[in-house]
């Protein structure tokens, strides 16, 4: 997928678009991206894509991410995590790989080892 802010990924099988309030559990095998405003909890088994109007309030489970928009909570990710300028992250992060680009607010913790995202994807 090819958006404004986001680079090519797999498929997106899974859209929030903007203006869009969803409430609850998302589980999604492919990709999912999330422009408008989502409270609960996300496990993604290919890409999260949080464009810039995207706004997450919950945990977070996903192979890859790129957040452009806020996120307040916990946000495991089993490979890389992007975080594009503008974006504002509030809460724990457990990664293998991290991008932060010069812009970025992140108020929080950020453990990165392949173990860490292990055992936070077994609990």
């Amino acid at each position: 997928m090819k958006g404004k802010d986001t680079k090519p990924y797999e498929k997106m099988d899974t859209i929030v678009g903007e203006g869009g309030i969803f409430e609850g559990t998302i589980q999604v095998k492919g990709g999912t991206r999330i422009d408008g405003k989502f409270k609960g909890n996300i496990k993604v088994e290919g890409t999260l894509v949080v464009g810039k109007s995207g706004v997450i309030e919950g945990e977070i489970f996903a192979q890859n991410a790129v957040i452009g928009g806020h996120i307040d909570g916990k946000l495991v990710v089993a490979q890389k995590v992007e975080f594009q300028s503008g974006a504002r992250f509030k809460g724990d992060l457990f990664c293998k790989g991290l991008i932060v680009e010069d812009g970025v607010i992140f108020d929080g913790t950020c453990t990165m080892s392949e173990s860490s995202t292990e055992r936070q994807q077994t609990k």
